[in-house]
């Protein structure tokens, strides 16, 4: 099966509408990229800044746009099938040791303008940010979780969010196969498979039902409420370990760091979206000039 990125947990566990009403907020304009071409990169980007918020509160974010129209009146909405998904926040400076705080800088993508547009008449929308210090049950760590493998993952942040983890053993994964691989077997008999073929069939079956990497866990994950933002491992030294995830008729969902196989010391990172650290923001914008 196809590999997603971690914020591909995202595909997984959907967004929920967790955030609490819009208020407004306040918003600058702090620089504007036009591209305003025929070709495939042509796309208008305004860069805005929220100087109530500092950048260190976001881990991430997302634009709900409802409305925006340059004064040709061509509608500069990106409209697709989907909301848009969280993203990681990328601080887009680097402030000094003793600097404060810089404010949220956020990067909005709209269509192309018309050729004769010379401002955007208007951006209405809201803003979507995950501010994990707002809510002390955004986290869940726990060290040395490969020790806890065939056992539920115990921590108050899970629990406070319905969010059940518990990591399989290779024990229980070849239980699990010898589970599928009989009831396939019986199912194709059935049909009349037999032999070697048969054999071949089954084989071929398992691997792509249950296919794991050196490197790969699985876990049996529930999260009712949707609230996982995101899984991590962290290494001895602090190191963030990003985590792809992928899930399987079984119900099983396969971690994977791409290679890095966990070692005994490291911890895992459960991120979780709440009420409390989820917050949308309501912003207009009113006659941007392009440049």
């Amino acid at each position: 099966m196809k590999r997603t990125s971690i914020l591909a947990v995202l595909t997984l566990f959907a967004i929920p509408v967790l955030a609490q009403s819009a208020k407004p907020v306040d918003v600058t304009v702090k620089h504007v990229n036009d591209r305003r071409t025929t070709g495939h990169f042509a796309n208008l980007t305004i860069t805005i800044e929220l100087p109530k918020i500092h950048s260190t509160d976001v881990a991430a974010w997302r634009a709900l746009l409802t409305s925006a129209t340059d004064d040709s009146g061509r509608d500069l909405v990106e409209r697709g099938d989907q909301e848009p998904q969280l993203e990681t926040y990328q601080q887009m400076g680097m402030p000094g040791k003793d600097a404060p705080p810089e404010p949220v800088s956020l990067r909005l993508q709209l269509r192309n303008p018309e050729r004769k547009a010379t401002t955007v008449k208007e951006v209405t929308g809201a803003l979507e940010l995950y501010m994990p210090s707002k809510d002390p049950n955004s986290t869940a760590e726990l060290p040395k979780f490969l020790s806890l493998a065939g056992k539920p993952l115990a921590h108050k942040a899970l629990k406070a969010n319905g969010v059940e983890i518990a990591f399989v053993t290779p024990a229980q994964i070849d239980a699990e196969k010898k589970r599928l691989g009989a009831a396939k077997r019986k199912e194709a008999l059935a049909e009349g498979l037999e032999g070697e073929g048969l054999d071949q069939y089954i084989a071929s079956y398992l691997e792509n039902v249950i296919s794991l990497e050196e490197s790969d866990l699985a876990a049996r994950i529930k999260d009712p409420n949707n609230r996982i933002h995101e899984i991590a491992y962290v290494d001895a030294s602090g190191d963030v370990k990003h985590v792809s995830s992928r899930s399987n008729e079984t119900g099983l969902t396969i971690l994977s760091t791409w290679g890095e196989k966990p070692q005994p010391d490291w911890k895992l990172r459960v991120s979780m979206k709440t009420p409390k650290n989820l917050a949308r923001y309501s912003f207009a914008l009113a006659d941007v000039n392009l440049p």
